[in-house]
């Protein structure tokens, strides 16, 4: 069973040793890491090909350098040439955080009802604090339920559902969970948590969580289209929306500390 990992890159020469030494670590060897770089002007494509060159593993990369139209865009363009049965995505600035992930989500995989295999993120954030995050598994119209960046999915899944929608710059996850949800039959009796020590280190500084805004208005364009929108997924919506603007008053006001507090309650940690 071959995995395909998709990493976009633009820039990323300051993270992307790291995510790339966390793949190639992995004891699970039948992978495949795609990279699909948008043009970048540092040395990330140097400090991938030495790495790969170095680990003797060159093989098993796949550069795509070609100008893209968003993050969406990049994934698509990963997947479309993933020769794997598994498939999921790392960004540049994320990593594995050890190295036997690929070997757990290939175990889960071996199971044939088993289309998605999800875990808990360690979510990096020096300036409102950092802890690890189980996914929430809550109905779609509250928030995300899973965690992506530990998501993978069998490639039949993209090739019989579609890809990601390029229409949303910052929420096209859960746009595409959204689309799973309301075209598989019980999709959630089709996905396996891995319990325990995180999967994947996941930075704080990734698009959806810089245009959080953003982010949260295409979850409401995403429920409406796929029929999900209702007077519950309004009030969650408006929960969201008052929680980022108390986020800015508190930041503005340097109670940094309060949001540390009140993440550390809703994590568990």
């Amino acid at each position: 069973m071959k995995i395909s990992i998709i990493t976009p890159t633009f820039n990323s020469q300051k993270t992307i040793a790291k995510n790339i030494q966390s793949v190639l670590s992995q004891t699970y060897k039948n992978f495949e890491q795609i990279v699909v770089d948008n043009l970048s002007k540092d040395e990330t494509l140097n400090i991938v090909k030495e790495l790969y060159q170095k680990a003797e593993y060159i093989s098993k990369l796949k550069i795509i350098s070609e100008k893209d139209s968003g993050i969406a865009d990049a994934f698509n363009k990963g997947i479309r040439i993933a020769s794997g049965d598994i498939i999921g995505i790392l960004n540049s600035d994320d990593c594995f955080l050890s190295n036997d992930v690929l070997a757990r989500i290939a175990h889960e995989f071996e199971k044939p009802d088993i289309f998605f295999v999800h875990g808990d993120v360690f979510f990096d954030d020096a300036v409102f604090g950092s802890n690890q995050r189980r996914p929430l598994q809550c109905p779609i119209y509250k928030a995300m339920p899973f965690n992506h960046p530990t998501m993978f999915f069998r490639k039949e899944i993209y090739l019989n559902y579609g890809l990601y929608n390029t229409a949303y710059k910052y929420s096209m996850d859960f746009e595409f969970v959204c689309r799973l949800e309301k075209q598989i039959h019980k999709f959630r009796e089709h996905g396996k948590y891995i319990e325990g020590d995180a999967l994947v280190h996941m930075s704080g500084s990734g698009a959806s969580w810089l245009n959080e805004l953003h982010a949260v208005k295409e979850t409401k364009q995403a429920l409406q289209f796929h029929e999900f929108w209702n007077l519950k997924a309004a009030y969650y919506y408006t929960i969201r929306l008052s929680r980022i603007k108390l986020k800015e008053i508190f930041s503005y006001l340097g109670f940094n500390v309060l949001i540390k507090y009140w993440r550390n309650i809703k994590w568990r940690n």
